[in-house]
């Protein structure tokens, strides 16, 4: 273990020539002549100090005026502080860095930075503890070293004694004094610093060792709260993390209501504004919502906490507030499929996780979707007609229990009627950006690059029936051709499409408009996969590549949810 004492040195004060001096009275010797020395032979007595790091202003570096050595030579003020030092000190080794004390703000902090290397450099990898004198310089150095020992202190370095040297000048005495306490509350603020951004007791922790035992009950109970808080959210066991959000509300509540001269709750009340303030939507009222839970863990970087809480609580939430429901046959089909579940998951979230429809209708559906509309595509081409009728009841039989009907597929038929339109009519595909194209402008855009290669119309229907023929697939069918009201549901809520299955399947019901609920759950499931990607470590990438989009969903799923509850208790 190494012992260091940082300190800024101060001039040398003379009186008509002589060195000025002051009895310190817990300082054994002689009396002092300089204002450092009192420090560093209070400190000496206790530590065996390895090396002394120094300021040096332009002015210690110049010479006392006035004054002579032994020898007859003139000193520096600088010369002169280390022969003192080396009187009672004779082997440690000092350090000077010059300062300039007509520098910049920059300069300054450039000076704290490369003093802070010269430190490490010495320190190199061992245990060093670090003491400090902040008896000399010009008022501002205080600031920067205490800013300087902070920094040290992050390093690694233990902070032993900080000392003052407060002199009495009409008595020529004065009492070395440790100010550790003052230091101290840059430990305490940090401490509540690290709790508000970070949810992390360790600072406050370093704080208040050693001193519990000493503490008020309304202070131990808001800190412990605070403690119990910062291992749950780490944890983000769903329990125990609202148990610790009520704890923290009761505690800030009691403490608040706490009156006190004792000089640790009088700091913590000064500081108790800022947790109160940023945990204000999670502890203002005792009992959470879990849409406010999640939205606070978002509000404040938790991200993994609130993808955790969004992928348990919203099936079991939506089922809560009855945006989920279950007729009495659902529910006995439901209980016999959670009956299963040897984990005893809420049936809610079984139901999104682990329950399968029994057949993928929406698939088979796509596909016979796709199929007919490329066979009536090659029917137009062929007879340039369109019998929505006859199409609507051909493909209701194969589709069935699902079905389109006239008022779903009015988009539908207006495509395929303005594709039997052209190829009546191909000078129409002349103007590309009519309006009477607008149906069909996706496969316009697609073949805009091969129309402008050819400036007649009815070689741009050969483009246009060569794209019908060969290159519509089954796969592109429904970004091209738009479906009955199912179809769009599973082209703009991919990811929803087994929860939509199962809703077909009468295992559940939903008290809002299906596109609604889709629309949650399509949010729902893009979210649990990005939680699986991570909670998996997965090398690959989801859909998400910055914490911001996914931000993004997540408060929009909260915001749909939300809407529908205000919208339920009108």
């Amino acid at each position: 273990m190494k012992n260091i004492l940082l300190l800024f040195l101060s001039d040398v004060k003379t009186n008509n020539g002589l060195i000025s001096e002051a009895r310190y009275e817990n300082v054994e010797g002689e009396n002092t002549q300089t204002t450092n020395e009192s420090a560093v032979r209070y400190l000496s007595k206790n530590f065996p100090l390895d090396k002394i790091f120094i300021f040096a202003s332009k002015k210690v570096r110049s010479e006392i005026v006035g004054y002579c050595g032994e020898d007859g030579k003139p000193r520096t003020h600088l010369q002169f502080s280390l022969e003192r030092f080396r009187k009672f000190l004779p082997e440690v080794e000092c350090f000077v860095f010059n300062y300039n004390e007509y520098g910049s703000d920059n300069d300054n902090l450039k000076s704290i930075a490369e003093m802070a290397r010269h430190v490490q450099k010495f320190a190199d990898g061992e245990e060093v503890t670090l003491h400090v004198d902040l008896t000399g310089g010009m008022r501002h150095v205080n600031m920067m070293m205490l800013e300087l020992t902070r920094l040290l202190e992050y390093s690694g370095m233990t902070v032993g004694k900080v000392l003052y040297s407060n002199y009495k000048g009409a008595t020529k005495s004065g009492t070395v004094e440790e100010i550790q306490n003052v230091y101290d509350l840059f430990q305490l603020i940090a401490g509540v610093e690290e709790f508000v951004n970070f949810g992390s007791v360790k600072a406050l922790d370093i704080y208040y060792n050693g001193k519990r035992d000493k503490l008020s009950a309304p202070l131990t109970k808001l800190l412990d709260a605070m403690k119990t808080f910062a291992e749950s959210i780490k944890l983000c066991h769903y329990g125990q993390f609202r148990e610790a959000i009520e704890e923290l509300h009761d505690a800030v509540h009691d403490f608040d209501k706490h009156e006190s001269e004792d000089v640790e709750d009088i700091l913590m009340a000064r500081l108790i504004g800022r947790i109160r303030k940023n945990y204000h939507d999670l502890i203002a009222i005792r009992d959470k919502d879990d849409l406010q839970v999640i939205r606070w863990c978002l509000d404040n970087d938790y991200l993994q906490q609130a993808l955790t809480l969004y992928t348990e609580r919203i099936p079991e939430y939506l089922g809560e507030n009855k945006i989920l429901t279950q007729t009495e046959a659902e529910s006995k089909k439901l209980a016999e499929l959670t009956g299963k579940d040897v984990m005893g998951r809420n049936r809610w979230f079984y139901l999104f996780s682990d329950v399968a429809p029994n057949a993928d209708i929406l698939s088979d559906a796509r596909e016979t979707f796709a199929q007919s509309v490329k066979a009536t595509a090659r029917q137009i081409i062929k007879d340039k007609i369109f019998d929505l009728d006859e199409w609507l009841a051909a493909l209701n039989k194969k589709i069935s229990p699902l079905n389109l009907n006239r008022t779903d597929t009015t988009e539908l038929c207006l495509q395929f009627e303005t594709l039997a339109k052209i190829f009546n009519e191909p000078q129409l595909l002349l103007d590309l950006s009519a309006t009477e194209l607008d149906p069909i402008r996706e496969i316009i855009n697609a073949l805009s690059e091969k129309f402008s290669a050819e400036e007649k119309g009815f070689k741009r229907r050969k483009i246009l029936t060569h794209f019908l023929n060969n290159e519509l697939s089954n796969a592109t069918a429904l970004k091209y051709f738009s479906g009955g009201g199912f179809m769009k549901l599973m082209r703009d809520y991919p990811k929803a499409n087994k929860i939509y299955e199962l809703l077909v399947e009468d295992i559940f019901s939903v008290s809002v408009p299906t596109e609604t609920f889709l629309s949650i759950a399509d949010k729902y499931y893009r979210i649990k996969d990005e939680r699986n990607h991570s909670a998996h470590a997965r090398e690959d990438y989801g859909e998400f590549k910055t914490a911001e989009k996914l931000r993004s969903v997540m408060n929009e799923g909260l915001k749909e949810i939300q809407a529908l509850l205000l919208e339920s208790r009108k």
